[in-house]
């Protein structure tokens, strides 16, 4: 009389089973759907390769293997001037925000490095000029192509934001929790009203707190929305000029990044 009874716990077990394995499927597809509907809302414009130009001494390095570039992918990042008033060749913006990301890919580890904005470069073209003017000339090719070509680089991938973009992201992980100084905060102020024009999105302007003699030491901490972060991305007026505004685009991507491991599926859609 036992042996029926073992069975029949035995198939309540493996219907159990049956059934959590198929809610595990049906969440998979549920969340690949998800992202996928996500991903193909992102303009994604097809590179013209053509125009992309490698120096000839890293493309034979790579080919045969001895590049120190194998076991890397590099990406350029750039975040564009989107104001209309700034708008120069073929529709195209300024990339006043000029950032290599190399990620290595066995450890998965990140690297930023930025490229300031008003470095004198040859744009590939044997055109010297402020960097941030090949995007303005001839778009992500023009500008992929000035990296490779002065930095012995071999980028073939990019992604592109606008202001609005990356005040949108802040915005929807809930803002980010800055040490600022009281400089950056008063610069911060004024980029703001700027920032929330451009994009349509509404800040607070944050009250400036009693003027310390070390304008430039950081010791205060407030959250910042969308408008108010991305304001603190263009701070180029402080002591460190623009190697301290390049600091703090980095320092916001990796605050992004964090909140974003951090967050639930819900925030991520």
């Amino acid at each position: 009389m036992a042996r029926p009874k073992k069975r029949s716990k035995t198939k309540k077990i493996l219907f159990a089973v049956e059934i959590i394995v198929l809610l595990v499927f049906i969440g998979g597809l549920y969340v690949y759907g998800q992202l996928n509907s996500k991903l193909d809302k992102i303009n994604q414009p097809v590179l013209d390769d053509s125009k992309i130009k490698v120096n000839q001494e890293v493309q034979d390095s790579i080919d045969s293997q001895e590049s120190t570039l194998t076991g890397y992918t590099t990406y350029a990042l750039f975040g564009i001037d989107s104001r209309s008033a700034n708008m120069k060749f073929s529709g195209n913006q300024n990339s006043d925000t000029m950032i290599i990301a190399s990620v290595n890919n066995d450890t998965k580890e990140v690297r930023l490095v930025s490229i300031y904005r008003d470095t004198l470069l040859n744009l590939g073209d044997d055109t010297y000029s402020k960097a941030n003017a090949a995007y303005a000339y001839g778009g992500p090719e023009q500008a992929i192509t000035m990296l490779n070509t002065n930095l012995d680089l071999n980028i073939t991938d990019y992604a592109t934001v606008k202001f609005d973009a990356l005040a949108t992201i802040i915005d929807d992980l809930g803002g980010l929790d800055m040490d600022m100084s009281y400089a950056e905060i008063v610069h911060m102020n004024n980029y703001c009203v700027e920032t929330a024009e451009d994009t349509g999105l509404s800040y607070t302007p944050i009250e400036l707190p009693e003027k310390p003699e070390d304008q430039e030491k950081v010791q205060y901490s407030y959250h910042l929305n969308g408008v108010q972060a991305t304001s603190y991305c263009r701070i180029r007026y402080t002591a460190s000029l623009d190697m301290g505004r390049t600091e703090r685009q980095r320092k916001v991507i990796q605050m992004i990044v964090y909140k974003a491991k951090h967050a639930g599926l819900s925030k991520i859609f």
